[in-house]
Formats: C-alpha cells, sequence, structure tokens
C-alpha cells in the first residue's frame, strides 16, 4: 500500500470526522429510525455531546454497549481510559469497529492507540479478552453501487475521489504529484482494487477535473476545494447531500451487523465514530427491544 494511500485512510477516520464471527453480510430488512446528520447532536464544529458517547441498552439477557468517538491517536486522551474500563467492566463476547479490518496484533496500549487510535486500542483488548473484533464498515464496492442507485456514476466517483483522495491529498501531499498519485492510489489502489469497474476515461485525472467544473463551475484547483462542500453535517453544497446518503449507507449497514451479532451473542461491544452513533441512536433502541 503507498504511502499516500495509508495517509488516507489515516485522514477518513477525522474527516468523518472483512471477516465476521457469524455472518459478515446480513439480510435484514428491518426499517430502522435514523436521525439526519443535519439533526445530530453535534455543534458547528462537529463536537460530540459528550466524549465518548455511550449508549447501554439492555433486555433481558441482551446487553449492546456502544461508544461513540472523536477519532484520536493521543495516548494521553482520556478517552482512552473510559473504553478500557467500559471494556473491562463489560466483558463482550464480541466487538464491532469501524475503520475496516484489522489483523495487526499490538505489543502493548499505547502502541495500538498510536497505530490505529481507538480502534487499536479495542483490537488490543479483544486479543488479550480472545474474541473476536468484527469490522462494521460497509464494503467499499457494496456503498459505491448502492450510491449510484440514488445518483449518478459520475457523482459517486466524483464524490469517492473529493472525499477520500483529493481532500486528504491536500493536508499530505506534494502538491506538484497528484496526476500520477490519482492514477496509482486512488483508482487503481483504491477503487479499481475494491472491484469498481470504471471506464479508460472514467480513470483519468482530467475526468474528475471536468467533473469538478460541471458540479462548481469553476476550474479545478487544488488549493480551493473545500471540505464543507462534502460534508454531511451542512448543507453547502449538493455533495453534502451525497455525503448524508452515503453515511446513511453505511449507517445502516452498521445497524444490520450491530443486530445480527445480538442474534448470537449476549454481550455486544460497538466502537465507532460518534456521528454515526448519534445518528442511529433511535434504532438501536429498536434492535434492542426486538431481540428476544
Amino acid at each position: 500500500m503507498t504511502n499516500i494511500f495509508t495517509k488516507f485512510l489515516t485522514f477518513m477516520f477525522f474527516f468523518s470526522i472483512l471477516t465476521s464471527c457469524k455472518n459478515s453480510n446480513p439480510k435484514t430488512t428491518e426499517n430502522y429510525n435514523l436521525i439526519s446528520y443535519l439533526d445530530i447532536k453535534v455543534d458547528s464544529k462537529g463536537n460530540l455531546p459528550k466524549v465518548p458517547y455511550i449508549i447501554d441498552l439492555h433486555k433481558n439477557k441482551k446487553h449492546l454497549i456502544v461508544i461513540g468517538t472523536l477519532h484520536s491517536r493521543d495516548t494521553t486522551n482520556n478517552m482512552f481510559v473510559e473504553i478500557g474500563k467500559i471494556f473491562a467492566d463489560f466483558q463482550p463476547e464480541v466487538a464491532i469497529n469501524e475503520g475496516g479490518q484489522i489483523t495487526k496484533t499490538f505489543s502493548d496500549k499505547n502502541s495500538a492507540i498510536i497505530k490505529n487510535g481507538e480502534f487499536g486500542l479495542l483490537k488490543f483488548l479483544c486479543d488479550n479478552q480472545n474474541i473476536k473484533m468484527l469490522n462494521g464498515d460497509m464494503p467499499d464496492k457494496k456503498e459505491f453501487y448502492e450510491l449510484v442507485k440514488y445518483y449518478s456514476k459520475d457523482e459517486a466517483l466524483f464524490f469517492f475521489a473529493s472525499e477520500r483522495f483529493v481532500l486528504p491529498y491536500t493536508y499530505w501531499a506534494e502538491k506538484e504529484n497528484l496526476d500520477n498519485l490519482y492514477t496509482s492510489d486512488l483508482i487503481e489502489g483504491y477503487l479499481v482494487s475494491e472491484g469498481i469497474k470504471l471506464t479508460s476515461k472514467e480513470k483519468q485525472f482530467s475526468y474528475y477535473k471536468d467533473l469538478y467544473k460541471n458540479y462548481f463551475k469553476k476550474e479545478f484547483n487544488i488549493d480551493s476545494i473545500n471540505s464543507d462542500d462534502f460534508s454531511p453535517i451542512k448543507n453547502n453544497h449538493h455533495f453534502c447531500e451525497v455525503a448524508r446518503k452515503s453515511k446513511e449507507l453505511r449507517d445502516k449497514y452498521l445497524i444490520q451487523q450491530i443486530e445480527e451479532q445480538l442474534k448470537y451473542y449476549d454481550k455486544v461491544l460497538v466502537v465507532f465514530g460518534g456521528w454515526h452513533i448519534l445518528a442511529i441512536e433511535p434504532a438501536l433502541t429498536q434492535i434492542i427491544n426486538n431481540t428476544e
């Protein structure tokens, strides 16, 4: 994996800001109650009411604890102390994380946090407890083609490229190498490798710039692209709406994963980005109330 794409994965923790224990592709069709990202309880900067944001639900023998976070790799952040305490007291039978499937192991808590933030810590805790940690993120290919059902393929491609490559690039990359990295890292290293089919024309950075001009009515400039135009908690541009649909798709997938694991386990722990948790909070109550 190239360096810029590794940095992209790191950025995704802050900007939104697969294996399964039993079944990684649940077929549940429950109509979940969700809160719009325009209405979730965050301030103008995206801060949660409390960090971590904890939801503790139980019915009969079923017990679900969901921890919403603001992503961090600061080992002095008290959030990590709270996560560790909840884990120790709860003794979950399975855990669900954001950020992909983590296969590496860690020798200590601090190295886990420095490398993978709260999800590294969760992996460390799960390994010590000898329990499974399940990736709750929707597969990228599935998300892309689900998004195409609501918008055009061009809009889905432009959103993925902007949110998951161009915006991260403004934080970490050398500006003069964007064209080559777009092809090697985003197109071949990410989209194509995930199984997303693109034509030769669609793979070109020039195609992205043409889309930018079409959607923003001006020439593309790396220094002027604005993350607020792709934020689900804002309404600056059409692509804020696309971002909300992307989050909704991912959130429904996460809810299905939680519901599926509660069929097999009595004690389920979830550690996920706080925006997601605020959006699905009503659905979590639905899930626990529907357990037997």
